[in-house]
């Protein structure tokens, strides 16, 4: 009893254990990108691939398409999800703000990525210096015009703080060459406003030597303008990005489209090194920043084999990581397969113990019933209160025939049970119910039981007492005494005669 309810508590403990390490909570991090396109899911697919260095890390993905009011309502519904922990590229300081609060008033850490807002209330940023990338621009221009000339600055939306800082570190350095002029055009980091805007500019007789595009999108549609108008030539184009692939911004510094892109940094997998620093309980800096360069018709080979070797890593990884899915997923399903199978073992020790307990306790309550017929003790039919009373009054009955046909050793069950209006095979069933015994092995431990009192209390021969009790035989007698109390009936009854002595 003892040994199934350690073996129980130890099954228990374990199913417990894999339970947990099945069940175990995925941290999720939630990313709320200001918007799409190629460089938001360059950075998105770099934090897909850190995902994989770390366990149990689920990435959710948003993007606000430029509405900051819609981004707000997406920061609020991971807030409500309990995600733990939101990476922001907010869409601009006004709408966004308030959203960034909430959540680290509801103790979820933030990461400003990007992009900044007008709290304090975040637990660290990571980021390009837009002021920097500004005034890398501007010198870029000013030393290829030589300090003159017209620049047109096509910006993204007024409200967004890389626009505010990247208009300040390029008006940090033209304010100090009064040769150049610039004209700032507010776009909305879309390729059809940019072009649209450079088209009114031009329209109305203006004219450009060179641009900066806030983004390499921005850049690319002065550039269909102005290639509209045969004029490209005479521009020189610059953008921020610096994308890799097929018409992006190094592609196009290299086919002698722009004079160079800002290769604005992305990193994912420095967002992922930190947001896991910070729910690790690690050392991290609250301000991050990550520098970067322009890629010029000088270097732009070098950077776009950079990027080629980049892009084959990354195929590489896509491989690894929908193995690592497969491979996953696999576990799981084994995982769920082995506590299934736990439980079922489990339960099914449960209920064998349950069984047993109930087969116990009934062959208790059996072996008392046959005891107390057995012994034929005065009361014994207190050991029949479990019973019901039809069937007491049956067992009454059963043991006042047994004890009127004892001593006939030619007594057969068969007329035992006519006369109590039974077949044999009911009498047999009903007395095996009650006692655990059958009706022949009852009759036999009584007359024994009898025997042994006679033995004791009397002066009988034992083979008076064989017949009395209903052995024919005293030779069968001696044996089925001997093997009920484990001594022959005659040594028994000289071992009572030399007790009275």
């Amino acid at each position: 009893m003892k040994r199934i309810n350690i073996i129980l508590i130890v099954l228990s403990f374990s199913m417990l254990l894999l339970l947990g390490a099945c069940t175990q909570k995925n941290v999720v991090i939630g990313v709320s990108q200001c918007c799409s396109g190629v460089w938001r899911e360059k950075v998105n697919n770099e934090m897909r691939l850190a995902q994989y260095q770390y366990k149990n890390v689920d990435l959710l993905f948003t993007t606000a398409e430029n509405d900051g009011q819609r981004q707000a309502r997406q920061i609020d519904s991971m807030i409500a999800r309990k995600v733990d922990l939101i990476v922001v590229a907010p869409d601009n300081v006004n709408d966004v703000t308030p959203a960034i609060e909430r959540a680290y008033r509801a103790h979820i850490p933030v990461i400003l990525f990007d992009r900044k807002v007008k709290t304090s209330h975040y637990t660290a940023s990571i980021g390009g210096d837009n002021v920097e990338a500004g005034r890398e621009v501007a010198r870029f221009l000013v030393r290829k015009l030589d300090g003159k000339g017209t620049v047109v600055e096509i910006t993204g939306l007024k409200d967004a703080s890389p626009v505010i800082e990247r208009h300040r570190g390029f008006y940090e350095v033209m304010k100090n060459y009064p040769g150049i002029k610039v004209v700032t055009l507010e776009s909305n980091w879309k390729l059809e406003r940019a072009q649209e805007l450079m088209k009114q500019y031009l329209d109305k007789g203006g004219h450009a030597d060179g641009v900066f595009g806030h983004s390499d999108l921005g850049a690319i549609g002065a550039f269909l303008e102005a290639e509209r108008r045969g004029i490209d030539k005479q521009m020189l184009i610059v953008g921020i990005d610096g994308l890799p692939g097929e018409w992006e911004g190094v592609d196009r510094v290299k086919r002698g489209q722009f004079a160079a892109s800002y290769v604005y940094p992305t990193q994912g997998e420095k967002i992922m090194e930190l947001a896991m620093n910070i729910l690790q309980g690690k050392p991290y800096k609250k301000d991050n920043v990550m520098r970067s360069f322009l890629a010029t018709s000088e270097n732009c080979d070098a950077v776009a084999l950079q990027y080629q070797d980049l892009e084959v890593k990354m195929k590489n990884l896509d491989q690894i990581s929908d193995s690592l899915d497969s491979y996953s997923e696999v576990s799981r399903i084994q995982k769920w397969i082995l506590v299934v199978a736990i439980v079922f073992v489990l339960v099914l020790l449960i209920i064998i113990f349950y069984i047993y307990k109930v087969y116990r306790k009934k062959l208790q309550k059996q072996k008392a019933v046959a005891r107390g017929f057995i012994e034929n003790k005065e009361g014994w039919a207190a050991e029949l209160n479990h019973l019901d009373e039809s069937d007491r009054y049956f067992m009454d009955r059963f043991k006042k025939k047994i004890l009127a046909n004892m001593g006939n050793a030619d007594m057969k069950m068969d007329d035992l049970g006519a006369e109590m209006q039974l077949s044999k095979v009911q009498l047999y069933r009903k007395v095996k119910a009650m006692t655990g015994k059958t009706p022949v092995e009852l009759l036999k431990e009584m007359r024994l039981q009898r025997a042994y009192t006679l033995l004791m209390q009397t002066d009988k021969t034992v083979a008076e007492v064989s017949a009395e009790v209903g052995f024919a035989l005293p030779g069968y007698f001696s044996s089925c005494f001997r093997k009920q109390f484990g001594v022959l009936p005659t040594d028994f009854r000289n071992k009572q005669l030399s007790k009275r002595k």
